[in-house]
């Protein structure tokens, strides 16, 4: 029992029960019959039972069997006696003109319409109720005038609720909006023309029924849709005062029609491109049980119009319709069929489906009915013992709600996890993400250095910008302006050669050092320097434009930069005359300039002085001398002092630092050729090591520091530590390495340095003497006599300086120092040797203005260039590596004060000319 419900037991009973659950489940999507040629949905029988009893008690108990399922099935349950008072409760004549068509149809569709799988509604049957509202509705009548369109416009908007204004209002919304006569008549003649052609977008619609409309005229035959021109002709003609001229029986088929296809819609698994995940969870068909069918009740009406729009459509839709009925009177016995006995209904089902073919072809009235007989129930037995369990077939795991959207997300999640991962890297590295790929002017990767990301390549744009501090980036930025300045200046007079030069250097670091990004700012600005002088209004002087290309921490991405993205830009952009900067001699630029070489480049390298670097290529040159020069420098200016001692103390050598390596080695030999006394003191972690040179008298003795810039502090607090009277201290003097200490008020500021004497080598040291003088942008000619060439680079860099110190940058990376950078004068001869060398080679074309040098003949030319700059006279003549040009050596008697003038105490070299006056040791008279 099921409650106080009974359930009859028959003999054939668990079979009759086996196919209705059969029936229930729908096929997968890959299914095939065995009888049909039909993948995925089968066609549904109409189940009719007939009793010899009556027939409640069994579909009231397959009802409730239907209730207790889980995951349950959706279904209805229609007494069809009660029908029509159920309708009539639910359609008062206040409501509606007159009652359904079909009232079991209606019954159906509000019970179906009710049902929810999980949080989905089964359906709203917007066709079928559209279809069904407008055979209950008149057509609104319009005083004085006779428009059935105006009036269907406004009768299918009210079923949509999207009401328009009425036309009056409407044409003065139009006259205000276009008030030209001709202009109205215009528009209206192309809507007239447009609606003869047949574009219906120009007439009159309704929006919201696009779907419905469609299918009305387009996806059914019946109530012959193409009697009509428009939807609005066809809706007319199903309403009130219009269907009594239409067949009757072609509406209610209509009808039928819209209520399936509602369904279809509901249980389809695709759309037009991509599956319909609402369409799989609909696992199982729709049974609705209809007891008590009679001819006079609609019930039979309501199966034979299923029965003829099935056969007479082809489709299949999700309905299956178990009816029962009493045996008087049979329906079997109208269709003159015998019912099969409900313990054959498998067989029954089995015959059913595979006669189905030829009875539907044949539009047979029964094609679709399966007639069971139902036995007397047995009234000992009153329960359903062993009926299977009624339950819908699990959803797939992928259909079901939010499994996708999981899966995606996870999927969109492990795909965007690393993209997020290199934006951030690459945000974290300043290294832009799309200039690569709008911009053919950058091209850059993020690169491990030793544990850091980095981001290396090249740019000549804004669109990439490298490294962190705001100093150096703003001069990147400032030289970018520059070359946009040289593009548009050769657009305009095409005559002039636009040549480029290649910056490359060291640009990013782990940690904040700004001793190297200064350094590294100064070199840019003493290039933006000679661009803004070059690019100015001119008819045949070379423009110039910088490409800046970086290498890494201390260029130990260098060698992967040039093979992979230099060397291609070299081959596609032929105005790239020459290679400048190459920070650090070590083993990484050395073999950049190896590269260099077998590809012709001229480079010129403006702080390096390694004394192996000239022969590993033919077209690299360097202003600074090497380190042969530097230890001649030093040794005589021991011997100049007349030192009782020089002890060079080094970090570890050997570990990739082939300048210091060199340098070492080079001093000791260039020291015990001259006899002078020497030792080598190496510390293993840092300077601290080193004992203080106050506990015995120094006084008379050197100490070379052959160190880098960031070692030097220390170094200088180590010798000088716990000392009493400094007079003891040794003479310090410091390699041309530490130039960038120097220049960093924030290393020379501590106050453990205070008052300590230090000399170094200066590698431009002629810029440095100009001092004050020239950064107010008048050099005094009696201090140094450079000329015309340090008029120039003074008058510019006063400009320049000015500039920068009104820039909102912070005042730690404003230039502080009381004279110009000697990195800036060096890049800004460096350019200007380059610029020398085109001029030179455009006087031997003679009459070919306009023409761009190949680097093979700027190359050509620097062998032959004896050039007199700012930072004085370079003879690549006699040698590529400035062996004549001047090397001096400075002293800061008190390091701490970072506005005292450093003094030049020794020289070499020519300075601006091979008769510069000079003193007897060596500096400028």
């Amino acid at each position: 029992m099921t409650g106080s419900r009974p359930e009859p037991v028959f003999p054939g009973l668990n079979q009759l029960l086996e196919v209705i659950r059969g029936l229930c489940d729908r096929p997968g999507f890959f299914y095939r019959s065995p009888t049909e040629e039909v993948v995925g949905d089968q066609p549904l029988p109409l189940l009719y039972v007939e009793s010899e009893a009556s027939p409640t008690d069994f579909l009231r108990a397959l009802e409730a069997k239907l209730d207790t399922g889980v995951p349950g099935i959706p279904h209805a349950y229609v007494d069809v006696s009660a029908v029509a008072g159920e309708v009539d409760k639910r359609w008062p004549p206040k409501s509606r003109e007159t009652p359904p068509l079909l009232p079991l149809l209606d019954e159906l569709s509000f019970r179906l319409s009710q049902i929810h799988i999980g949080t989905e509604r089964l359906t709203r049957f917007d066709h079928y109720r559209l279809a069904d509202w407008l055979t209950g509705k008149k057509l609104p009548s319009k005083p004085g005038r006779q428009d059935d369109r105006a009036s269907v416009i406004e009768l299918l908007r009210s079923w949509t609720g999207r009401t328009g204004q009425d036309g009056e209002a409407v044409n003065r919304a139009v006259d205000a909006f276009i008030p030209g006569l001709v202009t109205r008549l215009g528009l209206g003649l192309v809507a007239w023309v447009g609606t003869k052609l047949g574009f219906r977008w120009l007439a009159k619609r309704v929006p919201g029924l696009a779907r419905e409309s469609k299918w009305f005229m387009k996806g059914q035959n019946f109530a012959l849709p193409n009697h009509s021109i428009e939807f609005l002709g066809f809706a007319e003609r199903l309403t009130l005062g219009r269907r009594e001229a239409e067949s009757e029986k072609q509406i209610k088929l209509l009808l039928v029609h819209a209520f399936l296809e509602d369904l279809r819609i509901a249980y389809r698994r695709r759309g037009r491109f991509l599956p319909r995940r609402v369409g799989w969870r609909r696992t199982a068909y729709v049974p609705v049980l209809l007891d008590g069918v009679n001819e006079s009740n609609g019930g039979w009406e309501l199966l034979q119009l299923i029965n003829e729009v099935r056969n007479r459509t082809g489709e299949l839709d999700p309905l299956l319709v178990i009816a029962a009925s009493s045996a008087q009177p049979a329906l079997s016995e109208m269709f003159k069929t015998r019912p099969w006995r409900a313990e054959n209904a498998a067989e029954a089902l089995a015959t059913w489906q595979q006669k189905l073919p030829g009875k539907r072809q044949q539009l047979d009235v029964a094609a679709r009915y399966l007639m069971i007989k139902l036995p007397f129930p047995d009234p000992e037995r009153a329960t359903w013992l062993g009926a299977p369990v009624f339950r819908a077939p699990p959803v797939r795991w992928l259909a079901k709600s939010r499994r996708l959207e999981l899966i995606i997300s996870a999927m969109v999640l492990l795909l965007l996890v690393p993209g997020f991962t290199k934006v951030q890297a690459n945000i974290e590295a300043n290294c832009s993400i799309v200039g690569s790929a709008i911009s053919p002017g950058v091209s850059t990767r993020l690169m491990d250095v030793d544990g850091h990301l980095e981001c290396v390549g090249y740019s000549d744009n804004d669109n990439q910008v490298f490294g962190s501090n705001e100093r150096l980036r703003w001069t990147q930025q400032a030289v970018f302006a520059q070359n946009a300045v040289a593009e548009r200046l050769h657009e305009d007079a095409p005559g002039r050669p636009l040549v480029s030069l290649l910056y490359f250097s060291s640009l990013t670091h782990r940690d904040a050092n700004p001793d190297a990004d200064h350094s590294r700012a100064e070199e840019l600005e003493g290039m933006l320097l000679k661009q803004r002088q070059q690019n100015d209004r001119s008819r045949s002087e070379p423009l110039l434009r910088i490409v800046i290309a970086n290498g890494g921490a201390t260029m130990k991405k260098a060698p992967e930069v040039l093979r992979d993205m230099l060397t291609p830009l070299l081959e596609r952009d032929p105005s790239i005359i020459g290679v400048i900067g190459l920070d650090r001699s070590v083993a990484e630029t050395q073999a950049v300039i190896t590269e260099l070489g077998a590809l012709g480049v001229p480079t010129v390298g403006t702080t390096l002085t390694e004394a192996s670097l000239p022969g590993k290529s033919a077209t690299y040159f360097q202003l600074i001398p090497g380190n042969v020069r530097q230890a001649d420098l030093v040794q005589k200016y021991a011997q100049h002092l007349g030192v009782s001692k020089v002890t060079i103390y080094h970090p570890p050598l050997g570990k990739n630092d082939i300048y210091l390596t060199d340098l070492v080695d080079v001093l000791g030999k260039h020291l015990a050729a001259a006899s002078v006394n020497a030792q080598a003191v190496p510390w293993v972690n840092s300077p601290q090591e080193l004992q203080s040179q106050c506990a015995d008298d120094h006084s008379s003795e050197m100490a070379f520091f052959a160190g880098r810039e960031e070692d030097f502090g220390e170094f200088l607090r180590a010798v000088g530590r716990d000392c009493y009277d400094k007079s003891r201290l040794p003479r310090i003097l410091a390699d041309d390495a530490i130039i960038r200490f120097i220049a960093q008020k924030a290393s020379r500021t501590h106050d453990s340095l205070a008052g300590m004497r230090v000399s170094y080598v200066s590698m431009a040291g002629l810029i440095v003497l100009a001092g004050k003088d020239c950064v107010q942008g008048k050099p005094d000619p009696t201090k140094v006599r450079g000329g015309q060439p340090l008029d120039a680079f003074c008058a510019g860099y006063s400009r320049l300086a000015k500039e920068i110190q009104e820039t909102p940058l912070a005042p730690e990376d404003k230039p502080a120092k009381p004279w110009p950078g000697e990195h800036m004068g060096v890049a800004y001869d460096a350019a200007g040797l380059f610029l020398d060398a085109v001029r030179n080679a455009q006087k031997r074309l003679g009459n070919q203005p306009g023409r761009t040098p190949q680097r093979g003949a700027i190359g050509g030319e620097l062998r032959e260039l004896n050039s007199h700059g700012a930072t004085g006279r370079t003879d690549f003549a006699a040698s590529r590596v400035g062996e004549r040009r001047n090397f001096t050596i400075l002293e800061l008697k008190n390091i701490h004060d970072f506005e005292e003038q450093p003094t030049c105490v020794f020289a070499t070299g020519d300075l601006y000319s091979t008769d510069s006056p000079k003193l007897a040791n060596g500096c400028p008279a």
